[in-house]
């Protein structure tokens, strides 16, 4: 346990550390106009399909597909999501940063929807490293840990990839997410009635639900449909499993 914490913290330690450098030494604006042609060499549907894992939405949704082995995943998950959420919703207006497409204007190569306002942090950079973190610190495997942290790295390059962020609000976030989600886990570890009977059928009921409300989301990226369409069907299917199994035992 000792090991995979220290790991999570030396991660978001380093993460801060680049997110200080870049801002002091203003490399900003430079990095994502270096970035955004190497990553335009990729089809836009790619960074599409990559991009809408970040939802906030999707995350839940995947957080919930292992709980019916891994029951702990989700109330460290849902505590891990709600910090997450508290923090960046209250950054990004306090903040107001404006994000790429509203500095450079054409420079900026959009995929999806445009954004102008509210850059620091990035939800979508945030989102998918609690999912990370909060798989990471459940399951304590370290290959698997990496396997996990280099994928919700791809994520946030993702979102830089589509216009949406600059590289400061995506490292930054990827900090907050994976300390958000050590903060929910270690919340979990005491929280005694996500450990009954009755505790676990009501987390799976939220679960649910989030799966159940991703059919109707608009990620405003259409050739992700049809993996938005898999992952709901799939944690549909494994929150119903969660619950089935609550009630057998």
């Amino acid at each position: 346990m000792r090991d995979i914490t220290e790991t999570i913290g030396v991660l978001a330690l380093l993460l801060l550390l680049m997110a200080a450098v870049i801002a002091a030494a203003g490399l900003n604006t430079g990095l994502f106009l270096e970035m955004q042609p190497v990553f335009a060499l990729l089809p836009a549907a790619f960074w599409e399909n990559v991009t809408v894992l970040g939802d906030a939405l999707v995350a839940l949704a995947l957080l919930g597909m292992l709980a019916f082995r891994y029951p702990q995943l989700l109330p460290a998950g849902l505590l891990a999501g709600l910090l997450a959420t508290l923090i960046t919703r209250s950054l990004k207006p306090l903040l107001a940063v404006e994000r790429p497409l509203s500095v450079l204007g054409e420079q900026v190569q959009v995929i999806g929807v445009d954004l102008h306002n509210f850059s620091f942090p990035s939800g979508h950079t945030t989102a998918v490293f609690v999912l990370a973190g909060v798989y990471a610190l459940v399951l304590q495997r370290e290959r698997i840990t990496a396997l996990l942290f280099c994928g919700a790295a791809l994520v946030g390059l993702s979102r830089i990839a589509v216009g949406a962020h600059w590289p400061l609000d995506v490292i930054a976030a990827a900090a907050i997410g994976w300390g958000c989600a050590w903060a929910g886990w270690r919340l979990a570890d005491s929280w005694q009635w996500s450990r009954t009977r009755q505790g676990q059928r009501i987390l799976a009921a939220i679960f649910l639900l989030f799966s159940l409300l991703l059919f109707e989301l608009q990620t405003g990226y259409p050739h992700a449909f049809w993996l938005q369409m898999g992952i709901a069907t799939l944690a549909t299917f494994a929150c119903l499993l969660t619950l089935w199994k609550s009630w057998r035992n």
